[in-house]
């Protein structure tokens, strides 16, 4: 389970292993109140150049592993959102790629959205639109898994 915190990179990276993570209240699928600490999981984040410490926390009920994220990152991406929305308008409405992003990346990202939207949406649909739409239905819109 993934849990999307708004967090300051600069507090983060000044010191990682003693950031004031939030304890979530109760476990996202059994709803238990008792959580332990689960350690640290390293992350890898667009512009930044060390590895990220991310917080687990474990239920003891039903023992999933909760892993606390920063806002504005689809779960498994290390790109921000806003950036791979960048992409995808620029892909969409000139045929190009931005210039500080690999290509073969934003290219993946808009193949994986053209599917997504066509099995929504149906063929031929808006990118843009299908994009924005996907989102609040918690359907990460350039991601080839389902």
């Amino acid at each position: 389970m993934i849990i999307s915190i708004p967090v300051d990179f600069n507090l983060l990276l000044v010191s990682p292993k003693k950031f004031p993570w939030p304890r979530p209240s109760h476990c996202p699928r059994c709803r238990n109140p008792k959580l332990w600490g689960h350690g640290f999981v390293d992350a890898c984040f667009d512009g930044i150049d060390a590895v990220v410490p991310l917080k687990r926390y474990r239920c003891c009920n039903c023992r999933c592993i909760i892993k606390l994220r920063p806002d504005g990152y689809f779960k498994r991406f290390q790109a921000p959102i806003e950036i791979i929305r960048t992409s995808i308008n620029s892909m969409v409405t000139t045929g190009k790629a931005l210039c500080h992003i690999s290509r073969q990346r934003q290219r993946h990202w808009l193949v994986a959205l053209k599917k997504k939207a066509a099995a929504v949406y149906g063929l031929g649909a808006d990118l843009k639109m299908a994009f924005e739409e996907l989102i609040p239905l918690d359907i990460i819109p350039v991601s080839r898994a389902i």
